[in-house]
């Protein structure tokens, strides 16, 4: 009863006082819609797409992320921005209250609580919920946006919007791989690395722990590697697409990993800090 007294108290705290931030998943979503909108027209007007488009493949065209980087000297590097924004967000929007929470009123709630324990806790629950909200915002946004844009609401046509702009690999997933690799995986890598940054806020500072987060999604569009989790929230960057990349499966166990690790080394630290 006492966890779920304090996760309302961070429900309350920690989401509907930032609630402003949210804004952030239903602009990437708008301006992905549009993005995708305008690539459908210049299909048809190319007369190379002759079907409609599915809610479906719009949703996985908001969801890519970034193809696999391959150094050329004659061409540059370019972040994919509103990849990177979107990613971001959610850790600006965890990057701070759990420690001001701690600083402002730790004693009291604690002491109210008796159990540092269950204090972690709800910040853990706060921290998944968080996410799954933001993405829920995220997915929604598309949805509507895509059907103002005349998505038909099918989810087992033929892609072929998605085979032509994304080529033929396509062609090989089916609609439980279309949901593990494009929202499952995100969601799950997201809340563990929400979830770490949260302790190293704790353990260094919030603003050194966004700082590294930023660092860790910049290098991941950069390298293609299982170290860099950021790899995956790309469906693009999966082994199902792309020969070379990072096994879904591989990267939903190391996420959960982290989850675990988090909670218990979390529950290790607030039971030795002298929060004093």
């Amino acid at each position: 009863m006492k966890t779920i007294k304090l996760l309302k108290r961070d429900i309350k705290l920690g989401i509907f006082n930032q609630l402003y931030l949210y804004i952030i998943p239903v602009i990437f979503s708008i301006l992905m819609v549009n993005k995708c909108s305008n690539v459908i027209s210049a299909y048809k007007t190319l007369d190379v797409l002759w079907t409609d488009v599915s809610l479906k493949e719009y949703l996985m065209y908001s969801m890519q992320g970034m193809y696999f980087y391959r150094f050329d000297p004659q061409q540059g590097f370019e972040l994919p921005l509103l990849w990177f924004i979107f990613q971001i967000g959610i850790s600006y929007f965890i990057a701070y209250y759990a420690l001001e929470d701690l600083s402002h009123n730790g004693i009291n709630v604690l002491m109210a609580s008796k159990s540092r324990r269950q204090w972690w806790i709800s910040k853990i629950v706060w921290c998944v919920i968080s996410v799954l909200t933001y993405f829920f915002i995220c997915i929604l946004t598309s949805a509507i946006g895509a059907l103002l844009n005349g998505a038909i609401l099918s989810f087992g046509n033929e892609p072929e919007f998605l085979l032509i702009h994304f080529g033929y690999n396509i062609t090989y997933l089916s609609d439980i791989d279309y949901l593990l690799i494009a929202f499952i995986i995100p969601m799950v890598s997201t809340t563990a690395i929400c979830l770490v940054q949260m302790l190293f806020s704790f353990i260094l500072s919030p603003i050194i722990s966004f700082a590294l987060t930023c660092g860790m999604y910049i290098l991941s569009a950069y390298y293609t590697t299982w170290i860099l989790p950021g790899n995956y929230t790309m469906w693009l960057r999966s082994s199902y697409y792309e020969e070379n990349g990072i096994n879904p499966y591989s990267a939903l166990i190391i996420s959960v990993v982290l989850i675990i690790s988090v909670i218990i080394l979390g529950l290790d630290y607030f039971e030795r800090k002298d929060i004093i």
